[in-house]
C-alpha cells in the first residue's frame, strides 16, 4: 500500500500544473483543423439527440381523454420539464464536444495514468455519499429540491468509460508487441478490475459491464493471443456465475429475479411487466405510431416504469410506430459504420484504439438496451445513447464522441515524420 501511496506521489509530481499548463499551450487548437471536422457524423448525433427529446416528451406527456391538436396546445397540456433539461444537456454536450476536441488527442494520452487515477479517486468518493435512487451510492446531488430545475444528480461512472477509453488506449498502444502470456495479460486485467469493481459495489452491474467489453474489445484487437481471451473469459465466467448467484441469493436481491424473470417471465409476471408492456408498447405502434401524444397510450397512462430513461425505446415503438424504430435503428447503423470507418482509416495506434473503445461503448449501450426491451437479454440499467433522458450519460456520449473528432482532425492533417497519420484509402 505504501509503495502505492509513493506511486500515485510520483504521478501528481510529475503531472504537475504547471507542467499541464505548459503542454496544453503547445496542443491548442490550430486554425484550419476543423476543415477536417466529420459534419456528417456530428449531424446524424444531433438529430438523434432532437429525436430523442421528442420521445422523452412522449414519454412523460399526461394521460387525456380527449384527442389534443396542434403544436402549441399538445405543448401547453403537458408537461415539458424532461424534454427541455434534455435540450439543456445537448447544448452542454455540443460543448464537451468541440472542447474535447480542441486539444491533441495526444495530450490526453500523456495523462492518460493521472485520468486513470482521478477516476479511481472519484469511484471511491461517490461510495461515501448517501444511497440515492435504486438503493445506490453512484450519485453526487447538485442544487436542491427548492430550485428552478430541483436537485439534479452527476453520475461518476458515465464519464469513467471516457477515462477507461482513453487510459486502456494507451495502455494497449504504448506496447511494442501484443499481450504473448499469462504475465503480461495479468497487470492489464487488474488494470480493468480495480474501477470495475468500484462500479459494481455502488452496485451499477450494467456500467460495469460496458467497463468490460471496452476491455476485452481493446485486448483483442491489440493482437492478444486468442487463447489467453478465451482461457480468461472461461475463468471469469466459472468463477463469476457462482460468486454472483450466491451473493444475490443470500440477499434476496432483485438482479438475480431478472435473470429469472427473463429465463421464464411467465412465473414472474409482476416483476416482467415493465418488460412486457415494453413490448405491447411497440407492438401497439403498428406501422405509423400513434403519434407523440395519444389517448390510452402506455407512455402516458404510466405501465412503463423509466420510459423515459432506460425504457424509451418502447416510447419510440409507440408513437413512431415500424417506421419510427427501422428508422432509428438505421441511423444507429450508420453511426457505428462511420466510427468503424474512422478506426480502419487511422494509423496511430493510440488514436485507432480511442476510437475502437469508444465503438465498443455505443455498440453494447445499443444492442444491450434494445435487446432488454425485446427480451433477449436481461434488463440492466443500460440506457439507450442520445435518446433516453439523463444527462451525465449524454455528457459522456458527447464526450466520448468528441475524442473520436479529435482523432480524425488530427490524423487527417497532423504530418509526423512525413506520414499522416490517416490514409485515404482503406
Amino acid at each position: 500500500m505504501q509503495r502505492f501511496i509513493r506511486w500515485i506521489s510520483r504521478q501528481f509530481r510529475r503531472k504537475s500544473v504547471k507542467q499541464l499548463t505548459e503542454d496544453i499551450k503547445k496542443n491548442k487548437y490550430r486554425p484550419g483543423l476543423f476543415k477536417s471536422f466529420d459534419w456528417f457524423l456530428f449531424s446524424l448525433v444531433i438529430v438523434m439527440c432532437l429525436f430523442g427529446v421528442v420521445a422523452i416528451f412522449a414519454a412523460t406527456a399526461y394521460a387525456s381523454e380527449e384527442e389534443v391538436s396542434g403544436l402549441l396546445n399538445i405543448l401547453s397540456a403537458n408537461p415539458i420539464t424532461y424534454a427541455r433539461l434534455q435540450l439543456i444537456w445537448v447544448a452542454l454536450g455540443i460543448v464537451v464536444l468541440f472542447m474535447i476536441s480542441l486539444l491533441d488527442y495526444h495530450l490526453y494520452g500523456k495523462y492518460a495514468q493521472f485520468i486513470y487515477l482521478f477516476n479511481i479517486l472519484i469511484l471511491l468518493i461517490v461510495l461515501t455519499v448517501e444511497a440515492g435512487r435504486g438503493g445506490m451510492t453512484a450519485f453526487f446531488a447538485i442544487g436542491s429540491s427548492t430550485s428552478t430545475l430541483g436537485q439534479r444528480s452527476f453520475q461518476p461512472s458515465e464519464f469513467g468509460k471516457v477515462a477507461m477509453i482513453i487510459s486502456l488506449a494507451k495502455l494497449f498502444a504504448q506496447r511494442k508487441t501484443p499481450i504473448r502470456n499469462w504475465q503480461e495479460l495479468w497487470p492489464t486485467i487488474i488494470f480493468v478490475a480495480v474501477p470495475m469493481v468500484l462500479v459494481f459495489l455502488q452496485p451499477d452491474f450494467g456500467t460495469a459491464l460496458v467497463y468490460a467489453v471496452i476491455y476485452v474489445v481493446l485486448l483483442y484487437i491489440s493482437g492478444t493471443k486468442r487463447p489467453l481471451i478465451y482461457a480468461m473469459l472461461a475463468i471469469v465466467v466459472a468463477v463469476a456465475i457462482p460468486a454472483w448467484y450466491y451473493i444475490n441469493t443470500a440477499s434476496n436481491s432483485f438482479r438475480l429475479t431478472r435473470i429469472l424473470m427473463w429465463l421464464n417471465p411467465d412465473q414472474y409476471p409482476d416483476d416482467a411487466r415493465q418488460v412486457i408492456n415494453g413490448q405491447i408498447a411497440i407492438g401497439s405502434g403498428g406501422l405509423t405510431g400513434k403519434g407523440i401524444v395519444s389517448v390510452g397510450s402506455f407512455a402516458s397512462l404510466g405501465y412503463i416504469p423509466d420510459d423515459h430513461t432506460d425504457f424509451c425505446f418502447s416510447i419510440v415503438g409507440e408513437a413512431f410506430g415500424f417506421i419510427g424504430t427501422i428508422s432509428l435503428l438505421i441511423a444507429f447503423m450508420v453511426f457505428l459504420g462511420r466510427l468503424i470507418y474512422h478506426a480502419l482509416r487511422t494509423q496511430d495506434t493510440f488514436g485507432e484504439y480511442i476510437i475502437i473503445g469508444t465503438t465498443a461503448m455505443f455498440m453494447f449501450h445499443i444492442l444491450e438496451n434494445i435487446c432488454m426491451i425485446l427480451g433477449i437479454l436481461p434488463v440492466t440499467g443500460i440506457p439507450l445513447p442520445f435518446i433516453s433522458y439523463g444527462g451525465s450519460n449524454l455528457l459522456t456520449n458527447m464526450a466520448a464522441l468528441g475524442l473520436v473528432m479529435n482523432v480524425v482532425m488530427r490524423s487527417r492533417q497532423k504530418q509526423l515524420g512525413g506520414l499522416s497519420h490517416y490514409s485515404r484509402k482503406l
